[in-house]
C-alpha cells in the first residue's frame, strides 16, 4: 500500500510521528511524508522517506485562499494515488480530508492532537475561528476515521456535533521510546527545571519566566531553562529577541532546539510544561515521565492525562506564576518527592504512553479503513 502522512509543518512530523512512519515502512508499505517544506526535510529525507512539500498557509482564515488549499490537496492526491492517508494537525484535517475525498482516496484517517487556542481562548477572535472550525471539521471528518488523544476534546467535539458519522478512537498522545528515555540518575549540580516546547505564549511561557523570577530569588543556585524553537509562522511565537534578551538577563536559560532530548531530560529534576491551551498529549510531559523526572504541568485537558496529581507530578492553575513556583520550589528541595514521583511517571509511561503501545492502537485503527494494512512490526517492550 501507499500511505502519505500530512501535516502543517515538517517539524511536527518528524519529532512526533517518525517512529509511526517506520513501523508503517517496516510493515512493507511505501510512506511518504507530506508538509510544508522547512528546515526537517533534510531530516526526514536522511531517514529514507520520501518527503512532498505541500503550500498551506497556517494562519489563514480566507475562504478563496483555504479553499485553494483544499483543491491543492486534491491534485496532489490524484498524482500520488494514495491507498490510505492520515492528516495530522487541524488544518491538514480539514485540507487534506476535503482534498481526499474529491480524489477519492479510499481510507482516511485524521488525528487531532489538541484543539488548540480557537477551542480554549475565550476572545471574541477565537469564538470567531471556532464557529469557522466547527463547521469545517463537520464537512470534513463525516465519513472518516478520527483519533483523539484525551476525553476532554472528544466530549467537546461531541458536543458540537462534529463527531455525527465519524469513527472515533481514544489513542492518548503520540508515543514515546522508552528505550530512549529512561531513568537515570539526578546529577549533583545545580538543581535544574526543563521546560521544553515550541516557543509559544500559549504554553505558557511568560508564566513560567515569572515564576523562575521567583523561584530564584528563593534558590539562587537554580537554573530554569527553555528548551525548544520559536516558531516564525505561529502568530503565537515568542520573539526570538525576547528569548535571547530573557537568556541574557540570568533569569532563565533558553537553549534553543536540542535533537539530544534525552541528555537534557537526564540533567533535569524537574520537568515543567505550564500550557495555557488546549494540548492532546504533551510529548514533553511523556518524555519527562519515561526519563523518571517529576512532572509540573497545568490542570488542563491533556495535561492531566500523564501529569496525576500527587502521583506522577503537580498539578497547578494555568497563568499563575505564583502557584507555578511554589511547586517548583517544593520539588526542587525535597529530593523523596521527586524521586517518588518520577518512578510514578515512569511507570505510566511504560504502561500507556510508550511508542508501541501507540503504533499497536494506530495500526487498530487503520484495519478499521484499510483491511490491507496488516499488523505492525512492533518495537521491543
Amino acid at each position: 500500500m501507499r500511505v502519505v502522512f500530512l501535516a502543517n509543518t515538517d517539524w511536527y512530523l518528524f519529532n512526533f510521528r517518525l517512529d509511526l512512519a517506520k513501523a508503517v515502512r517496516a510493515a512493507g508499505h511505501e510512506v511518504i511524508l507530506a508538509a510544508p517544506e522547512g528546515v526537517f526535510r533534510r531530516e526526514i529525507e536522511n531517514e529514507g522517506f520520501r518527503f512532498q512539500p505541500v503550500r498551506m498557509s497556517r494562519r489563514g482564515v480566507n475562504p478563496l485562499e483555504e479553499w485553494g488549499a483544499v483543491r491543492r490537496m486534491e491534485a496532489l492526491y490524484r498524482e500520488l494515488q494514495p491507498d490510505l492517508v492520515h492528516h495530522f494537525t487541524i488544518k491538514a484535517v480539514v485540507h487534506g480530508s476535503l482534498g481526499a475525498k474529491r480524489a477519492g482516496v479510499p481510507a482516511i484517517v485524521n488525528a487531532v492532537a489538541g484543539l488548540g487556542y480557537a477551542f480554549t481562548d475565550r476572545s471574541l477572535k477565537a469564538r470567531l475561528i471556532r464557529q469557522g472550525i466547527v463547521r469545517a471539521l463537520r464537512q470534513s471528518l463525516a465519513g472518516t476515521a478520527l483519533i483523539l488523544q484525551n476525553p476532554d476534546d472528544e466530549r467537546v467535539l461531541a458536543e458540537a456535533g462534529i463527531l455525527d458519522g465519524v469513527s472515533s478512537h481514544l489513542i492518548r498522545g503520540s508515543g514515546v521510546d522508552v528505550h530512549r528515555f529512561v531513568p537515570m540518575p539526578e546529577t549533583e549540580g545545580p538543581p535544574l527545571v526543563v521546560f521544553a516546547s515550541r516557543m509559544l505564549w500559549g504554553k505558557g511561557v511568560q508564566t513560567f519566566v515569572d515564576a523562575a523570577d521567583r523561584v530564584r530569588r528563593e534558590m539562587p543556585t537554580a537554573v530554569l531553562a527553555l528548551v525548544g524553537p520559536t516558531d516564525q509562522g505561529n502568530p503565537a511565537a515568542v520573539p526570538e529577541a525576547q528569548l535571547k534578551a530573557w537568556d541574557e538577563s540570568g533569569t532563565v536559560e533558553w537553549w534553543g532546539f536540542r535533537h539530544d532530548m534525552e541528555s537534557v531530560l537526564s540533567e533535569a529534576h524537574v520537568v515543567c510544561l505550564p500550557s495555557e491551551y488546549g494540548e492532546g498529549v504533551p510529548r514533553i510531559l511523556i518524555e519527562g515521565a519515561a526519563s523518571g523526572r517529576p512532572l509540573v504541568a497545568t490542570d488542563i485537558p491533556g495535561c492531566r492525562e500523564i501529569c496525576v496529581d500527587h502521583k506522577t507530578g503537580l498539578l497547578v492553575r494555568p497563568g499563575d506564576p505564583a502557584v507555578l513556583a511554589e511547586a517548583l520550589l517544593d520539588l526542587l528541595r525535597d529530593r523523596d518527592l521527586r524521586q517518588s514521583l518520577g518512578r510514578g511517571a515512569r511507570r505510566l509511561a511504560e504502561d500507556e504512553f510508550s511508542a508501541r503501545a501507540v503504533i499497536r492502537s494506530t495500526f487498530d485503527v487503520y484495519r478499521t479503513v484499510a483491511a490491507g494494512i496488516g499488523a505492525p512490526p512492533l518495537p521491543p517492550s
